[in-house]
């Protein structure tokens, strides 16, 4: 009697069989429930809270599938061949790629590949690879098996939505990894383990929504880490543990709302930190604690509406931070304590009104501070104070009305000024005195009002002589000096007293000052 035939599936059959009957079982679960709602046996699926469980549960087997769909995908594709025989290079000069013997390079960029392409010889002592721009959608785990000597591997600009987890099992002299602009949607937390001298991995673009635990434990030399223009919402607090070489962390376009105080504490020699447009609200004191050789800080697009004293007491190399388009209507006096090095602060976009006294003593190097765009409506005499070093400074398209005139004489190296788009209609005498150095002005898109108040602005652009716009300077009135150049117009223009009256602008000097006295009568 003959013994009962046995059959031996291979493991993409048995991953194609099990899809089959995972999705049998999921429609017949489906239709199952859509027919209780005729049946008064099943009311219970009539209810809102049953309805959201089996939304949520259809959305959980619909994730299953198509990550098994993709582990198919991926099990398909053709994988070229690898070889260590002298004479590889000669082959491999034969296409379709191109290959470089003398830097034991292969370039496939723009090919138009939809697959890795089967006819092209690899030789396994190659250093770089570069797979970029092509449609490529998976990934057979034995693509890169045996290149024990890549360094440098770029598959980004692809499709890709899935890395088999043991794809990158030989690449244990990686040093440059590239993903970005794939539509990778997770990423299995071994999928690094092997490579522990990776310096720059690039993961942006993609549709990552979470990063899991231990990603990064084993890339202790990690450099550069980019994970930025993806819908990471949250970051596991030891995410970054133990990466003590990172110089560069990208985390910008996702939708972080929360950060961990303790999830910078390891990233001693961190150098640059995005965290632009993001969701955060909040920055907890201690965030930045760890981070005392960082030099560029990028916050702007957030929503975040205070600033904690002496969040930033630690990072004494910091030399930009970038506060910019937030919610901050109030900045606390020691906000900036401890940025002794910052030549760039933007804070423009918000909602600022009132610069508080000192603000500024802590920040003696500053070169460049943005506030365009608040809701500054006076600036007074010491608010930038400790500005010596100052040289650009942007206050436009703020509701700014009234100047001190002696506000910018802490500020003697200023070389740049934008007033543009407030609400001045004179500055005070002496007001640009203190800036000697200044070499750009703007004044446009300021109601200027047109009376003796305004001649010691004239007479300035004229002396300067530098703008034939005059700043951009034009009056708003009164009368027919209404559209007129400020830089134009004379002394006798400007005070004769028959402008001092003119319907609906108030003079800037008593009438009685700007009129000539009537002479007296001859007895």
């Amino acid at each position: 009697m003959s013994s009962p035939r046995c059959f031996n599936f291979s493991l993409e059959s048995q991953l194609k069989l099990f899809i089959i009957i995972f999705c049998i079982v999921f429609v017949g679960v489906v239709n199952s429930n859509s027919l209780c709602k005729d049946k008064k046996s099943c009311d219970e699926y009539e209810s809102e809270g049953k309805d959201e469980e089996r939304k949520l549960n259809i959305e959980d087997v619909e994730s299953r599938v198509s990550r098994l769909e993709r582990r198919l995908r991926a099990m398909e594709q053709p994988v070229w061949q690898i070889r260590g025989w002298p004479e590889d290079w000669e082959v491999c000069v034969e296409g379709p790629c191109k290959c470089r013997p003398e830097t034991k390079s292969i370039s496939c960029w723009r090919y138009g590949l939809f697959d890795i392409p089967a006819g092209q010889l690899v030789p396994q002592d190659i250093i770089k690879l570069d797979l970029g721009s092509n449609q490529l959608t998976a990934l057979h785990r034995d693509t890169f098996r045996n290149l024990t000597e890549l360094k440098d591997l770029d598959l980004s600009n692809n499709m890709i939505e899935h890395l088999p987890l043991n794809s990158f099992y030989s690449l244990y002299s990686i040093t440059h990894l590239r993903f970005s602009k794939n539509l990778l949607r997770d990423l299995h937390q071994n999928l690094f383990l092997r490579m522990r001298y990776l310096e720059i991995v690039d993961l942006s673009s993609n549709k990552l929504q979470t990063l899991p635990e231990g990603l990064f434990v084993a890339n202790t030399a990690l450099l550069l880490l980019d994970i930025s223009s993806n819908k990471i919402s949250e970051l596991p607090t030891d995410i970054f543990f133990n990466l003590k070489e990172l110089e560069d962390l990208l985390l910008s376009k996702n939708q972080l709302s929360h950060l961990d105080k303790n999830i910078f504490k390891d990233l001693i020699n961190l150098k640059c930190l995005k965290l632009e447009e993001n969701h955060l609200r909040e920055l907890q004191i201690g965030l930045f604690d760890s981070l005392g050789n960082l030099i560029e800080l990028i916050l702007r697009d957030n929503q975040i509406k205070v600033i904690p004293a002496d969040l930033f007491i630690n990072l004494e190399a910091l030399a930009t931070l970038d506060l910019s388009n937030n919610l901050i209507s109030q900045l606390n006096k020691e906000a900036f304590t401890g940025l002794k090095a910052l030549k760039e602060l933007r804070l423009g976009k918000n909602h600022i009104k009132v610069l508080p006294k000192g603000i500024f003593l802590q920040t003696p190097a500053l070169q460049q501070l943005v506030l365009y765009g608040n809701a500054l409506e006076k600036l007074s005499d010491g608010d930038f104070q400790g500005l010596g070093n100052l040289t650009s400074l942007f206050l436009h398209s703020n509701r700014i009305r009234r100047l001190q005139s002696d506000v910018l004489k802490d500020t003697p190296f200023l070389k740049k000024l934008q007033l543009e788009s407030n609400q001045l209609s004179y500055v005070p005498g002496r007001f640009l005195d203190s800036v000697p150095m200044i070499q750009q002005l703007r004044l446009s898109r300021n109601p200027w009002h047109c009376d003796c108040e305004v001649a010691y602005l004239a007479m300035w652009l004229r002396k300067i002589n530098f703008w034939q716009s005059g700043a951009g300077a034009i009056c708003l009135g009164p009368g027919t000096l209404g559209g007129k150049l400020v830089i134009e117009l004379t002394f006798h223009q400007l005070c004769d007293g028959q402008w001092a009256s003119m319907r609906g602008l108030a003079p800037r000097l008593p009438v009685e000052l700007l009129t000539p006295s009537p002479p007296k009568s001859v007895q």
